[in-house]
C-alpha cells in the first residue's frame, strides 16, 4: 500500500467505521498495521472492522434474492399484460 496523500489516521478509521463505510475503514486499518505493525489495538479494530464487513455482506444477501425474485414477478407480470391475446 503506498502512501497516502492525506493523513491516514485510528480517528479516520473510526469515522469510516461509525458512518458505515467499512472498507474505507479496513483501508486505513491496513495501512495503520503496515506502519505500526506491534499495534495490538489496531490490529483489534480492523478485525472488527472485517468482522462488520462480513455481517452486511451476509446480512444483505438475502433481501438481493427477494428483491431480485420480486423482480423477475413483476418482469412475467408485465410480459403477460403486453402479450397479445
Amino acid at each position: 500500500m503506498n502512501n497516502p496523500s492525506y493523513p491516514y489516521t485510528r480517528t479516520l478509521a473510526k469515522l469510516y467505521a461509525d458512518q458505515g463505510y467499512h472498507d474505507k475503514a479496513f483501508e486505513v486499518y491496513q495501512y495503520l498495521m503496515q506502519k505500526f505493525p506491534g499495534r495490538k489495538d489496531i490490529a483489534d479494530e480492523c478485525s472488527e472492522v472485517k468482522t462488520k464487513m462480513q455481517q452486511v455482506k451476509t446480512t444483505n444477501e438475502p433481501k438481493l434474492t427477494l428483491l431480485f425474485q420480486e423482480w423477475l414477478d413483476l418482469l412475467t407480470k408485465y410480459k403477460q399484460v403486453r402479450s397479445p391475446r
